[in-house]
């Protein structure tokens, strides 16, 4: 896809990596693609909240080179220098992604080494971020093209119950002990609690997980609450429609809490509910 047809905030982080990157290293990046938010069409550039509590979008990308970069090497330095002079820029939205190699990508996320990648604009050498079935996956359905063959013709790790073992196991370990957490009475868990980010990112974050296993295939944040709002008990209208609105600034949803503690206390509810109804789903045939 060309990069004019791509949403201007992205096209323009898109072009100034690539055109920086062909300057200092000349055919260095064979492959690059984008996931995430820009490519399940629920790009989503400004939002509500500020800083990390921002519920606007991420630009992630999957920038694949022919060869492994070492460490401290020419090729390795430019890829840092091509990433810092791109948030330099354009600061946000985040540029995230990872730096993988043709074979990675056939080898799958437990056959893949720690790469290159970026998470909130943070680039380091070696690292994991964003190297796991939902990233791998996302690249395979619903990967953009903007260097490279189509996904479709490449090589691909996609494995539907590697991606369903995972997002259980999220539901588990990451989202149980953070409704944990959240639900306690400190000053931290209540700033965060009273913000807009909260209920977008639980809500919508734990549709998206329960859609992937009731129907084995992927959706974008405001495609679960889409779903949440065909599927769920009515009671949890309010707070779906609620966290569409803030996703969308308003063009989806409807806002219908004056009171951010009521909404607390519906998102933090509705977590533990959705969270052990998704646990409970069998295997989408």
């Amino acid at each position: 896809m060309p990069s004019n047809d791509l949403p201007g905030e992205v096209g323009r982080s898109v072009d100034l990596f690539l055109t920086a990157m062909d300057r200092v290293a000349p055919g260095l990046v064979t492959g690059f693609y984008l996931v995430g938010s820009v490519a399940l069409g629920d790009f989503h550039p400004r939002g509500a909240g500020r800083g990390r509590l921002s519920t606007a979008s991420d630009i992630d990308f999957v920038a694949v080179t022919d060869h492994r970069l070492e460490p401290e090497s020419p090729e390795m330095a430019a890829l840092a220098k091509a990433h810092a002079h791109t948030v330099a820029r354009f600061p946000r939205p985040h540029f995230d992604g990872a730096v993988l190699t043709w074979s990675d990508l056939a080898a799958g996320p437990d056959g893949c080494p720690d790469v290159p990648c970026a998470q909130e604009s943070r680039f380091t050498q070696a690292g994991r971020s964003g190297v796991n079935p939902v990233m791998f996956c996302e690249l395979a359905w619903h990967g953009i093209a903007v260097r490279g063959p189509h996904p479709a013709e490449v090589d691909l790790w996609a494995d539907q119950d590697a991606l369903r073992a995972f997002t259980v196991d999220n539901l588990r370990t990451y989202w149980r002990p953070w409704w944990q957490q959240k639900r306690q009475r400190s000053a931290l868990s209540l700033a965060i609690g009273l913000s807009a980010w909260f209920p977008v990112w639980a809500v919508l974050g734990v549709s998206r997980l329960h859609h992937l296993l009731a129907t084995g295939t992927m959706t974008s944040k405001c495609g679960a609450g889409r779903y949440a709002q065909k599927e769920f008990d009515p009671r949890w209208q309010r707070i779906i429609a609620e966290s569409l609105s803030l996703r969308t600034e308003g063009a989806e949803g409807r806002r219908g809490y004056r009171n951010p503690l009521a909404r607390r206390r519906d998102t933090l509810a509705f977590l533990d509910t959705t969270i052990d109804a998704a646990l409970a789903l069998p295997a989408a045939s």
